[in-house]
């Protein structure tokens, strides 16, 4: 028997190092078998802002000059996303928060209108809904709606899926006063809370500064006054609709531009809470992991079509909305292509990885906000009572319901919707109409998926606070 075999110096050294070296690569391997949690990013927070009554032209990001209003919006913006062309689904809040936060239109959720009799009851949203807060809870998700609106209500089933779902003050005048300030207050503290929770949250914040009445706090109110101005005009939100609703009644232009002004002073009054609010992100260290998205649920008209604070049309000044999107991994930029407010839920989600509900009708923007594909470009829509309007990617607008008429205009030769070209061009007119009944079929359809609720009563409260606002009038505001 031969001597045993011995390797020699430089090979038990490679031998020794290959074993080290598979050693360290099982090691590895453990550790990423067995925790998965440690390589994946963190799952980003949400924050979700809805300004009332903002309407996207009063506002620099979008163009506006006039005025400095929005120094901080306009921060905010050059470090997000600007979709520069976003209607809302309906021309006043309830209809449209109610297609925010389901992702389908009103024809399909049907959270529509007051009905005034003897009391006052309003539609209420079905529980059968995956709303937007539902899908994040589902997902983990601490939510929360922190909100000076009283007409967005847990009564009439806005509250699904919120863990917290608090209306600031809700017997105060929900546009009165330091609005603002109150609603940051409150969310600066839920977000003080958060930072120690343990999970990431979604929260959505509803501001009513831009909402009449105009009478934003001291320096705002008095800042942009015209000097000598002795008009009527004082920014309360009655003596404009008693003053100026009336038909054939139009004001003074010095009138106009008074009101035009005590406007832009809410602006920027609430673009300081905004500021606040962002500051706060960034010293409590949530600022780089939280995707913030602000829009509003309507705009605002100043008699550009002859009518003034309502929205019962459906022109641009009322539906054109601001939705700007700051998100982790964003590069900032500027989008052309029309949008509406049922695409926010499906881009929230697909942003933050989370399901989206199955019956939405929106689409997601994520993909083209992360440069992973192409805009989504589609035909938006709108509506509002009778009155309904569909407008296509070339920028060709269709409005119905109207009593004299439709009426078709070409936004981007047009974008004051002066030139109604309905008698010029049937044509375009009648292939508009086949892509508005096509929608509106679909919501209908839709509509069978979602139980109808009992109508919810309002209190007498609430009622009082809608009759200031002018929501409502008659007997029901005369205590009778």
């Amino acid at each position: 028997m031969g001597p045993p075999f011995r390797y020699k110096n430089d090979e038990v050294c490679m031998l020794r190092s290959l074993s080290l070296l598979g050693l360290a690569l099982a090691a590895v391997a453990s550790v990423l078998m067995l925790s998965p949690a440690r390589a994946a990013a963190p799952a980003p927070n949400v924050i979700l802002i809805l300004v009332d009554a903002m309407r996207a032209d009063k506002l620099g990001p979008y163009g506006y000059t006039a005025r400095a209003t929005t120094p901080n919006l306009s921060r905010f913006a050059s470090r997000g996303v600007v979709f520069e062309n976003t209607i809302s689904q309906a021309g006043w809040t309830v209809p449209s928060v109610a297609s925010l936060f389901t992702g389908v239109d009103p024809q399909a959720h049907r959270v529509l209108r007051y009905q005034q009799t003897s009391r006052v009851e309003m539609d209420a949203l079905s529980l059968g809904h995956q709303t937007i807060a539902e899908q994040f809870k589902n997902a983990g998700y601490s939510t929360a709606a922190i909100m000076k609106s009283i007409v967005v209500d847990s009564g009439r089933g806005f509250s699904q899926g919120f863990d917290t779902f608090n209306v600031i003050n809700p017997k105060q005048n929900q546009a009165d006063g330091d609005s603002g300030r109150e609603l940051t207050d409150a969310a600066v503290a839920w977000l003080e809370q958060q930072k120690t929770a343990g999970k990431p949250f979604f929260g959505y914040l509803h501001y009513m500064d831009t909402h009449s009445p105009y009478k934003a706090p001291e320096p705002y109110y008095s800042k942009y006054r015209a000097p000598g101005y002795a008009g009527p005009v004082s920014g309360a939100h009655m003596q404009i609709e008693n003053d100026y609703k009336k038909p054939g009644v139009v004001p003074a232009a010095a009138d106009i531009q008074q009101a035009l002004a005590l406007y832009d002073s809410e602006v920027e009054y609430w673009d300081a809470q905004f500021g606040r609010l962002m500051q706060v992100l960034v010293s409590t260290g949530l600022d780089a992991n939280t995707i913030v998205v602000v829009t509003a649920d309507h705009g605002e008209a100043f008699w550009e079509h002859g009518t003034n604070v309502f929205h019962e049309h459906l022109y641009q000044e009322n539906i054109h909305i601001p939705f700007i999107v700051k998100a982790p991994g964003v590069k900032p930029g500027r989008l052309s292509h029309w949008t509406q407010s049922i695409d926010i839920a499906p881009t929230l989600a697909d942003l933050a990885g989370v399901p989206k509900g199955a019956h939405w009708q929106g689409r997601s923007q994520a993909a083209v906000l992360k440069g992973t594909g192409p805009a989504t470009v589609l035909p938006v829509y709108a509506e509002y009572s009778e009155r309904r309007t569909i407008i296509e990617p070339s920028g060709m607008k269709l409005l119905l319901g109207d009593p004299s008429g439709p009426m078709l205009f070409d936004l981007k030769k047009d974008p004051g919707e002066k030139t109604n070209l309905a008698a010029a061009q049937p044509d375009v007119v009648n292939r508009l109409k086949g892509l508005l009944e096509v929608r509106s079929s679909e919501g209908k359809a839709l509509a069978a998926s979602f139980p109808m609720e009992e109508k919810n009563e309002m209190s007498p409260e609430q009622v009082q606070q809608l009759c200031a606002l002018g929501y409502l009038s008659g007997a029901v505001c005369e205590g009778k």
